[in-house]
C-alpha cells in the first residue's frame, strides 16, 4: 500500500512538473513538423529512472496531455491518440531498461541499440529534409552516439541510463512520426500547426521523427544523469530497488 501511493504521489509530482515547465514553450513557441521544441524531456526521465517505468510512463502521459490541452494545439483527441501513447511508451520503456540489471551481452545490445538510434533515425530522416541540413543533422547525430557510448567504454554506471533515454525516446518518436500523418488520414489536424487539412504524406513521418528525437535526446542525455545523482544523494530512500541484484559498477 506505501508502495503504491508513493507511485501515485510521485506520477502526480512528475505530470504537474512536466507540464508546469513546459509551459516555458509559450515564450519560445518553436514548432517544426508539428511538434514543439521540448527540452524538458528531462523531468519525466529522471522520474523514470528514480521510481520506474509506472511512474516515467504515467507521469509523463499526463502532463503532456495537459499541456496539449492548456497550452498547446488544444486538440484532445489528437494528444490522446499521438502524444499520450508516445510519452508512455518512451519512458516506460526508458524506466524499464534504466532499472533492469542486464548481464553483459544484453548490456552491450542495450549500448548497441541506443548507439544505433540516432543513426538510423537520422538516415530515414534525410528522406524528409533537404541536403543543406546534412551538416547539422549528422553533427548532432555524432554527439548523441558519443554521449550515448562513451559512458559505456568508460564504465560508468550511467551507461544503462543514456542507452535507456535513447532507446526510449527514438521508440516515442517513431510513434509521433507516424501517429501524425495516421491522424491526418482521419481527422483535421490543429488549426494552430498549421498543417493544413489535407492527410500528410507518409514522408512527413521521417521529418517528424527526426525532429522530435534529435531535439529533445541531448537534453534528456545532459540532464537526467545530474538531477538523478543529486535526488539520489540527497534522499537515497526515493528510489525502486532494481529487479536483480545490481554488480557493483564505478560511477
Amino acid at each position: 500500500m506505501r508502495q503504491s501511493a508513493l507511485q501515485v504521489a510521485t506520477a502526480s509530482l512528475n505530470a504537474a512538473l512536466y507540464a508546469a515547465l513546459g509551459a516555458l514553450w509559450t515564450l519560445f513557441p518553436v514548432t517544426l513538423f508539428g511538434v514543439r521544441f521540448w527540452p524538458q524531456v528531462f523531468v519525466p526521465g529522471a522520474f523514470a529512472v528514480l521510481f520506474g517505468p509506472w511512474v516515467g510512463g504515467v507521469g509523463a502521459a499526463v502532463g503532456i496531455f495537459v499541456a496539449d490541452v492548456v497550452y498547446g494545439h488544444h486538440d484532445a483527441l489528437l494528444s490522446l491518440l499521438v502524444g499520450v501513447p508516445s510519452n508512455l511508451v518512451a519512458f516506460a520503456l526508458l524506466g524499464y531498461l534504466s532499472n533492469r540489471s542486464l548481464k553483459s551481452t544484453g548490456r552491450l545490445a542495450s549500448i548497441g541499440a541506443g548507439v544505433a538510434a540516432p543513426v538510423i533515425i537520422t538516415v530515414y530522416g534525410l528522406y524528409a529534409l533537404s541536403g543543406s541540413t546534412l551538416p547539422i543533422l549528422v553533427g548532432v547525430s555524432a554527439i548523441v552516439v558519443v554521449l550515448v557510448a562513451v559512458p559505456y567504454l568508460a564504465r560508468s554506471s550511467w551507461a544503462d541510463v543514456q542507452a535507456a533515454s535513447s532507446i526510449g525516446l527514438a521508440v516515442g518518436s517513431l510513434i509521433i512520426g507516424f501517429g501524425i500523418v495516421a491522424y491526418s488520414s482521419f481527422f483535421v489536424m490543429p488549426q494552430v500547426l498549421g498543417l493544413g487539412s489535407s492527410p500528410l504524406p507518409i514522408v512527413f513521418a521521417y521529418g517528424t521523427t527526426l525532429w522530435t528525437y534529435l531535439s529533445e535526446i541531448p537534453f534528456l542525455l545532459a540532464f537526467t544523469p545530474p538531477i538523478v545523482k543529486a535526488v539520489r544523494a540527497t534522499l537515497p530512500s526515493l528510489r525502486i530497488e532494481r529487479t536483480t541484484v545490481s554488480k557493483s559498477r564505478n560511477a
